[in-house]
């Protein structure tokens, strides 16, 4: 008799409560005020095109574009004058970790998940209002089995812009391990600094390779190691160029190009910031050590 085994299936994405589910019409100019809260929102413009403030950053969505805002995230809406927008907007409740890798991030959607976002929109109007509180209501006579189409419609949506990454350079940072994820995370943009120790990054291109957002990235790394992102990766800098005068006859100017320092004046106002002297000075001091133990 044939043996048949059960295999256990892992979520990778997981949408737990529904929070909200509305339309926001933008007629003329328009601002909302300012909030944060501890769960997700996601914003999908169906026409027109809004500004979206978030942790002092803006971005505008045109139609058809979709962006996810994480827990605590300070945002507010714009639509600019003579500009009637509508977008649609969905606030809910994950812990599933793959989800972070798209926080404040926007998406210009293709004609597949546009259409699961109709979906989405269509069962939300025959399965829910927002009642005179703005508090989720199910409607008297509801679609069947609506409530849950949304979630595995949301589900879909979240996995199929996951998959967008997973094809991309960093698949790794998507995929983390649930228990171990900010330890990781971290890690994994300490290696990516040792390994391009020699190039001038700014915080927009360590973002864009990490596929995160600026302002979950920054806050993860900083609560994980103590350090911000780019003065960790100075620091490791000046670690690599102290390494190197000591090691190394290269002129103070030739490790500073080496390291990636466009300007021989700000590696050595930097470098002796961390060292508390100069790239000369510190090379003299390790001569000078370096004889007393002969």
């Amino acid at each position: 008799m044939k043996t048949y085994l059960r295999h256990r299936i892992w979520n990778v994405i997981e949408v737990k409560e529904l929070i909200a589910l509305e339309y926001l019409d933008f007629e003329g100019k328009y601002k909302n005020y300012s909030e944060r809260h501890d769960f997700w929102e996601l914003c999908f413009v169906e026409n027109g095109d809004i500004t979206v403030s978030k942790d002092g950053e803006t971005v505008t969505l045109t139609e058809n574009e979709l962006l996810l805002i994480p827990p605590e995230c300070l945002h507010s809406y714009l639509s600019q004058s003579g500009n009637a927008a509508r977008a649609f907007v969905i606030c809910f409740e994950s812990s599933s970790s793959a989800l972070k890798a798209l926080g404040g991030m926007n998406f210009a959607l293709e004609s597949r998940l546009q259409a699961c976002m109709k979906d989405i929109i269509e069962e939300s109007s025959g399965t829910f209002k927002m009642n005179e509180d703005e508090h989720l209501e199910v409607l008297k006579d509801p679609n069947f089995g609506g409530q849950q189409a949304i979630i595995i419609q949301l589900e879909y949506l979240f996995i199929r812009l996951l998959r967008v990454f997973s094809s991309r350079k960093n698949s790794s940072v998507v995929f983390l391990d649930r228990d171990n994820f900010y330890s990781d995370l971290s890690k994994i943009v300490l290696s990516f600094f040792e390994k391009h120790i020699r190039e001038e990054l700014t915080l927009d291109d360590v973002c864009k390779k990490m596929s995160y957002s600026r302002s979950f990235l920054c806050k993860t790394f900083k609560k994980q190691t103590g350090e911000t992102l780019m003065g960790c990766f100075s620091r490791m800098k000046i670690e690599e160029a102290a390494r190197l005068l000591e090691q190394t006859e290269w002129s103070v100017a030739t490790v500073a190009s080496y390291l990636g320092f466009s300007e021989a004046k700000y590696f050595g106002a930097l470098f002796k910031k961390y060292t508390g002297v100069s790239p000369s000075g510190y090379r003299k001091n390790m001569l000078n050590e370096n004889r007393r133990q002969i």
